[in-house]
């Protein structure tokens, strides 16, 4: 009974030494990594996760277009357009400075600019990414 009362207080004590190890490493700073991380990935049309809602000179884009969207800080980031503007297969935009804005009880990351493509196709564009949704407004030149 003497060693199954040892044995016992013995892994209490380890116990207890080791569970404040535990949360120690739940801490708050990586919020906005972790964030990021929600936020990139491939969004398209019909997608259910990660909704891709995008037009073009006002038009919808097809079903077979998606943007995939990446940031390491949510200071910048980047978007490849796959199959979104008719004749280029995917285009990349990148250094995309982005906006954190807060509305009610939820943060976006807005963006907008000009992208040159070739000497014969430029656009600007502006939208904005929130959880499961990337919203983006064309207007080709």
């Amino acid at each position: 009974m003497r060693l199954l009362l040892t044995g016992l207080t013995y892994f209490l004590f380890i116990g207890l030494c080791l569970s404040p190890m535990t949360f120690v490493s739940c801490d708050d700073e990586n919020e906005g990594i972790e964030l990021g991380n929600y936020l990139n990935g491939t969004y398209a049309p019909g997608n259910e996760k990660n909704l891709l809602s995008a037009t073009i000179d006002g038009e919808t884009v097809s079903g077979d277009a998606s943007a995939t969207f990446h940031s390491g800080d949510l200071k910048t980031g980047s978007i490849t357009l796959n199959n979104v503007i008719k004749g280029y297969s995917s285009i990349v935009i990148d250094n995309l400075p982005l906006t954190e804005v807060t509305e009610d009880d939820y943060t976006r990351l807005t963006f907008s600019g000009e992208k040159t493509v070739d000497d014969t196709f430029s656009f600007s564009y502006s939208g904005y990414i929130v959880y499961g949704n990337l919203y983006m407004d064309i207007s080709t030149h």
